[in-house]
């Protein structure tokens, strides 16, 4: 009995996601509803006192700096007390945070900016980067995406970044994707894509938001991911919906680590 089941999740679940699912307005303004409000709370979250989410008590501040990545499912974001539908959707919201030693803000700074080998800092998320357009503290940029969990996918994204510091502690990052379009041919992603917002829906939005503050002789920094993907279909949900959830908190682990790692190189 084991082994059919695992053949029926071998060959009939990967079909069955595969097929391509539709990017709706109504799962586009929920899922913009839900960034407005979120954001809504992180402007409002500016004080120093109340600036990180994850490294607010000392005990939890002494284990970053030994060393630990904390990296949770942050609490769902309401409209007026109730949950956010989203039709044919999925939100994805999560939080990470570390300590990186001996760095400053500039130095953090100047690895985000970085684009050119972010495909050195990331893999294998990150397949291929580049700096679209620069003013000030804005940046767009291009990222070649890789996801791998039943199915293999490349997407070609890309994404609007501003960059501020509050204070010489204390320094934020938002980027909100622009454009996500998934490749048609795995092996020659140069060559086509599929029509936006209509493919297998790994991944139709992603939001990304840094805090950084300057303290202990280093940066505690906190990485905050939203992102927005097809629903599990209700046969397969109770089977399925931990795996879709893993890939963004996998992508919020490879940010983590590829950041300090980069940070600590330079």
């Amino acid at each position: 009995m084991t082994r059919i089941r695992a053949l029926f999740f071998t060959l009939l679940v990967p079909a069955h996601l595969a097929a391509f699912a539709r990017l709706t307005p109504e799962t586009v303004s929920a899922f913009d509803r839900y960034v407005e409000l979120t954001e809504v709370r992180m402007k409002g979250d500016l004080h120093p006192e109340r600036f990180l989410q994850v490294a607010v008590t000392p005990d939890v501040r002494a284990k970053l700096r030994a060393g630990e990545l904390r990296i949770e499912r942050a609490p769902a974001t309401k409209d007026q007390g109730k949950e956010i539908k989203v039709p044919v959707g999925l939100i994805h919201h999560w939080l990470g945070a570390m300590f990186i030693p001996n760095a400053t803000l500039a130095s953090v700074y100047a690895v985000m900016r970085d684009y050119e080998h972010y495909s050195a800092f990331y893999q294998p998320k990150v397949i291929g980067s580049k700096r679209l357009a620069h003013q000030e503290d804005e940046d767009d940029i291009f990222l070649r995406v890789y996801m791998k969990q039943f199915l293999t996918v490349v997407l070609n994204s890309q994404y609007h970044v501003r960059y501020g510091q509050l204070d010489p502690q204390h320094a934020c990052v938002v980027s909100r994707s622009t454009r996500i379009a998934e490749v048609k041919d795995l092996k020659h992603p140069d060559d086509g894509e599929e029509p936006v917002g209509n493919d297998s829906g790994f991944l139709w939005r992603l939001n990304w938001y840094w805090r950084l503050e300057q303290a202990d002789g280093g940066v505690y920094a906190e990485w905050e991911l939203i992102s927005l993907s097809r629903d599990v279909p209700l046969a397969f949900r109770w089977m399925l919906k931990g795996f879709v959830e893993k890939m963004p908190k996998e992508f919020v682990m490879t940010t983590l680590r590829g950041t300090k790692s980069a940070v600590e190189k330079r």
